[in-house]
């Protein structure tokens, strides 16, 4: 009966691993002319990438909340100083703590900006222009499902019919998973800054700025819509009223010119003008409140309405962001070189796993 011999574990010594390494480094010199080639093809292979790459124009705004309002107190500036969070007074707007980097990627946003005029004459908007510097509109007319070509000018009230509408979605689902970027610079500091690269500058430019100005009327109409519309109210009371001070105050004149050449003797001649001074009198102090309401209303709109300050944005021409040839040829072929390091290690490997049994079984036998 056939036995299999053992070998007591040995402790691998610091020759031995020396002596592996050496003979794996003879081997991959004797294969320098596949390695080569090999890197030489995913050298050209890189370069082609960078050849075939679309330049892109890059527009970048950076800008600023100031809020008048207090947005907390100097325990929350203390604990903001040790990373803690205090929550503020600035609530659960969309431009409290990072919702604003979620509205300026919202796909709601991102439509009402395509929608806007590309050209003065406004026969084309934003999205137009985008599909026709990427190829997609003729792409469109000649595919089998759409088969014509696409106007989103015709539909700037946003009321798409149903293939418009999901054409739509591709465009901004393209645009905000590679070309509309939004964040912090620095998390401490409260900038906020926009980028978007495509492949028309003026389109980049127009797309960013109309991006933040529409963002930025937004939050500032949803802060101060309530005491807007209290100014409102108030301005129309006091208008009203100042025509009513001023109907008044022209009958009680006349009422006391009516009185200079009436008999004294009638005792009921002078009630009207009574009562027309009376009512002048109470009109002007009722006139008086609402334009003391009036301007306290006024300073508490100027009091809550905040300040988008621009910080930086970019002016034409704009930045170019195009591959670099030589960088894509050189990291082309170090990932083709190493890859190709690793499968003729691998394929040693397991040459080596599928002969060791053969010979083990020799050597029981023998």
């Amino acid at each position: 009966m056939l036995k299999r011999q053992t070998k007591p574990e040995e402790e691998i010594s610091l020759k031995e691993v020396l002596d592996k390494i050496g003979i794996v480094w003879r081997y991959l010199l004797s294969k320098w002319l596949v390695i080569l080639l090999v890197g030489l093809i995913g050298a050209g292979i890189g370069f082609t990438y960078a050849l075939l790459q679309p330049v892109r124009y890059i527009s970048k705004l950076s800008f600023v909340v100031e809020d008048t309002k207090a947005s907390g107190g100097g325990l929350a500036a203390l604990a903001g100083q040790f990373g803690f969070d205090m929550g503020g007074g600035s609530g659960g707007g969309i431009f409290a703590g990072d919702n604003i980097l979620l509205f300026l990627r919202s796909e709601s946003l991102c439509r009402e900006t395509f929608l806007t005029n590309y050209d003065s004459a406004g026969k084309i908007t934003l999205a137009d222009k985008y599909i026709q510097v990427n190829g997609w509109s003729e792409k469109w007319s000649k595919d089998k499902e759409v088969g014509r070509a696409i106007s989103f000018a015709k539909y700037k009230d946003g009321n798409f019919p149903r293939q418009e509408d999901s054409l739509m979605q591709l465009v901004v689902k393209e645009l905000l998973a590679k070309e509309l970027t939004v964040g912090k610079p620095d998390k401490k500091a409260s900038f906020i800054e926009v980028s978007v690269a495509t492949r028309d500058e003026l389109l980049s430019k127009f797309f960013g700025e109309r991006l933040v100005k529409i963002a930025t009327d937004r939050y500032v109409d949803s802060k101060t819509k309530v005491k807007a519309l209290n100014v409102e109210r108030l301005q129309k009371r006091a208008d009203s009223l100042g025509a009513l001070v001023n109907s008044r105050t022209y009958s009680a004149a006349a009422a006391q010119q009516s009185l200079v050449d009436i008999n004294p003797g009638l005792r009921m001649a002078p009630v009207t003008t009574e009562i027309t001074t009376r009512e002048k009198t109470i009109a002007a102090t009722v006139f008086g409140e609402v334009i003391k309401n009036l301007e306290v209303a006024k300073v508490a709109l100027s009091q809550e309405t905040p300040v988008i300050q621009m910080v930086d944005q970019s002016s034409l021409p704009l930045e170019r962001n195009k591959a670099k040839r030589l960088i894509s040829m050189i990291g082309g072929g170090a990932m083709a070189g190493f890859f190709c390091i690793a499968f003729l290690l691998l394929r040693r490997w397991w040459k080596k796993q599928i002969n060791t049994p053969e010979k083990e079984t020799t050597a029981v036998s023998a």
